[in-house]
């Protein structure tokens, strides 16, 4: 399977998160949480939703850790794109595994940029952005 710049893709998920049905209720918004993804290329990660991802490059994982249980109504106040008081990004699709990764920030800051995001198989993701099994 490849991606359409030609890279072999190293992990692929993608689903209907289970909250969807909730945003029939605001319909214009829909298609942008249509599916979730997690995608790694030999040089990319992307996460996010049909409309709304980010895409990151490899390089500038700085670090990658388990969630073995991640609660998202109570640890992010609900799912979705969310945002913390630290400046912390999650894509969270649910309830259950996920993986939080450091980033280095390309602005004038001090601080990384971490993503906390959700997927089935969070130990062989970590693996994978150490370095580890591809």
């Amino acid at each position: 399977m490849s991606t359409s710049n030609n890279q072999d893709t190293i992990y692929h998920e993608k689903y209907a998160p289970p909250f969807w049905p909730a945003l029939i209720i605001v319909f214009p918004i829909l298609p942008i949480f249509w599916k979730y993804q997690v995608d790694i290329t030999d040089t990319t990660l992307t996460i996010g939703y049909s409309y709304a991802y980010t895409k990151i490059d490899r390089n500038d994982i700085l670090s990658a850790t388990p969630i073995e249980d991640l609660n998202g109504l109570k640890q992010w106040g609900g799912w979705g794109i969310r945002y913390n008081f630290s400046g912390d990004t999650g894509y969270i699709a649910k309830n259950g595994p996920a993986v939080k990764i450091e980033v280095k920030n390309s602005k004038n800051s001090n601080k990384n940029k971490v993503y906390v995001f959700n997927c089935e198989n969070n130990e062989r993701v970590c693996s994978i952005l150490s370095g580890g099994d591809d």
